[in-house]
């Protein structure tokens, strides 16, 4: 079995506490000057130049190997000299290479030379939840309180673990702790999870003896949480009350402004929220964050003329700039005005990249100019160096019935970019499907020769030589055995080496393979190789009832349509 990569950019994300915490390098310098013994021992002997050396060691290290090698070295240093700075350090470094055991390390040295040390606690936080030692954060805590450490982070420590369902869970229980209930920063962080818990009624009944003694730094997120909570049980027009109130007595909170105006467009007072904006005293990145929202809203409510005026005015430096090109590009499209969509989706990259390329060969394909798709991708693949447009659009063609365009744009883009191994891998692949048999195993030899150890390639070609080119059996085996062996786990590969099995006749060891290549992976092509196998031993309900799994996962695979037209053509009547 061939296997089509998808190669997308993935980028990894920091601990959420590395948002949370700014955190710096320090001074490494000693806090007190280095003394000399009356016997004039040498300076470059005492056990405090030790130290130093270490740390510096660390440090450079750090530089020429990265953070994940520095960090052991780090937390030596943090325990020999068992200073907060080192400690601090050696905690920064741990989070930057995500080694959560190595952050409870680092914290733990840190807090216990410093443990007024108020940046510690959220870093700290983070980690024990991540490891979900419940115990470990109510004691963490605690001994902020014993050390007179304010919790005040706890609120701004929930918004930014909104997406962490399961540390968010676990912090629901570390504070519902009796030693912590009258401490007014837990109980804010309380109505924060509640609301993210989706309990909008308990947070309406609630949260309103809260709001009368909240402080002004607590109190605007608060109202927002109150009028979302509103809104979500069905009261929009109280919910807007509640954020108007709020903005009165609070004028410069642009967290209230942007959920107000949002909310006036879903209310449908779209005249009075483009006013309130207009007039609003704002900076060019608040501007942007809060019409972008609005103009949102606005293409939500169908309003594509007011979004895109609102979006037009928008500065572009910054980095929302391509949410700004996209939601623009949208609203242009709508009214019409293709030139100018397709003008402004070009220029959008970053996160919403993709969304651009599928928009843009969507709306070239429902004006008939399919044509203009594949040189705008190879410029914007170009400019990304990303293969990953070239291989999603070249499928997007093949959904539109264009094979001669996903061939030209994988031709040219392999013409300009030779070494774009995923893009090679993609032609074989459509070659393959189109029965230009030898230029895809052309493709593939080229890949493993220049990778002979990826057991990927090595199986797709040794696949397409087994079932395309029968008089090579024995070399395309040997290739499928030996990806077996670097990868003996890939449900692609047991399915290829047995179907050789199949071929060579022994049904019960290609059987055993295909069975557990079809556990591993639900795919087409394995469970019509899977079926197959049981109707040749005579297994025929059982294999009907694996074709019929396959007929759901991809109705219009050749292999499974080829073998069901040779063994159960009635599985294709039904369709």
């Amino acid at each position: 079995m061939q296997r089509v990569q998808h190669i997308f950019p993935l980028k990894k994300a920091l601990l959420g506490a590395a948002v949370a915490v700014s955190i710096t390098a320090c001074s490494t310098a000693p806090r007190q000057p280095l003394a000399v013994d009356d016997s004039w021992q040498s300076i470059t002997q005492s056990s405090r130049s030790q130290q130093l050396s270490d740390l510096l060691t660390a440090e450079f290290t750090l530089q020429r190997q990265g953070s994940t090698v520095a960090t052991p070295l780090y937390l030596q240093a943090a325990s020999d000299t068992q200073d907060a700075g080192v400690a601090k350090r050696a905690t920064t470094t741990a989070m930057v290479s995500e080694q959560n055991d190595a952050v409870l390390q680092a914290t733990q040295q840190w807090l216990a030379v410093a443990p007024e040390a108020e940046q510690a606690y959220p870093v700290r936080l983070q980690a024990l939840l991540l490891a979900e030692d419940i115990d470990g954060a109510r004691a963490l805590l605690q001994q902020a309180l014993d050390h007179q450490v304010s919790l005040a982070f706890l609120p701004e420590f929930v918004d930014q673990n909104v997406r962490h369902t399961d540390t968010t869970s676990l912090l629901y229980n570390v504070l519902n702790t009796p030693t912590l209930a009258d401490q007014p920063s837990v109980e804010v962080a309380l109505f924060h999870l509640k609301f993210l818990a989706g309990e909008y009624q308990a947070v309406v009944d609630g949260i309103d003896p809260l709001l009368k003694r909240a402080s002004a730094e607590t109190k605007p997120a608060l109202l927002v949480i109150k009028a979302v909570s509103q809104e979500q049980i069905g009261w929009p027009e109280r919910a807007q009350k509640t954020l108007e109130n709020g903005l009165a007595e609070f004028p410069d909170s642009d967290r209230i402004l942007g959920n107000l105006l949002e909310l006036m467009v879903k209310n449908q007072h779209i005249d009075d929220a483009l006013q309130t904006f207009y007039a609003a005293e704002l900076s060019d990145p608040q501007k942007q964050q809060i019409g972008l929202a609005i103009g949102q809203q606005l293409l939500i409510e169908q309003h594509p003329e007011q979004s895109a005026a609102v979006l037009s005015q928008l500065p572009r430096q910054g980095g929302l700039s391509n949410q700004i090109h996209f939601f623009l590009a949208n609203a242009q499209q709508q009214l019409g005005d293709n030139e100018a969509a397709l003008h402004n989706l070009a220029n959008v990259f970053g996160q919403l990249s993709w969304n651009a390329s599928q928009l843009l060969v969507e709306w070239f394909y429902q004006a008939d100019q399919s044509e203009q798709v594949n040189p705008i991708i190879l410029k914007r693949a170009a400019a990304e160096q990303e293969p990953g447009h070239i291989i999603g659009v070249a499928e997007l063609h093949q959904q539109n019935g264009r094979t001669d365009l996903a061939f030209d744009l994988l031709n040219q883009a392999l013409a300009n970019f030779p070494n774009l191994d995923a893009v090679r891998y993609k032609r074989a692949i459509l070659y393959d499907g189109q029965e230009q048999w030898q230029a895809a195993i052309k493709d593939l030899k080229l890949l493993v020769k220049k990778h002979p150890n990826d057991p990927a390639y090595i199986n797709a070609l040794g696949y397409t030589m087994m079932v395309r080119s029968p008089e090579q059996l024995n070399k395309a085996l040997a290739l499928i055995e030996k990806a077996y062996q670097l990868d003996p786990t890939d449900p692609a590969i047991i399915d290829s080496l047995g179907w050789a099995y199949y071929l060579q006749g022994d049904l019960a060891q290609a059987q055993d393979l295909l069975s557990d290549a079809w556990q591993s992976l639900q795919d087409a092509e394995i469970g019509a190789h899977y079926g197959e196998v049981l109707w040749q031993q005579g297994k025929k309900t059982a294999a009907l009832a694996i074709w019929r799994e396959a007929m759901d996962l991809d109705p219009e695979l050749p292999t499974l349509r080829h073998t069901l037209q040779q063994y159960a053509p009635q599985l294709l009547d039904r369709e």
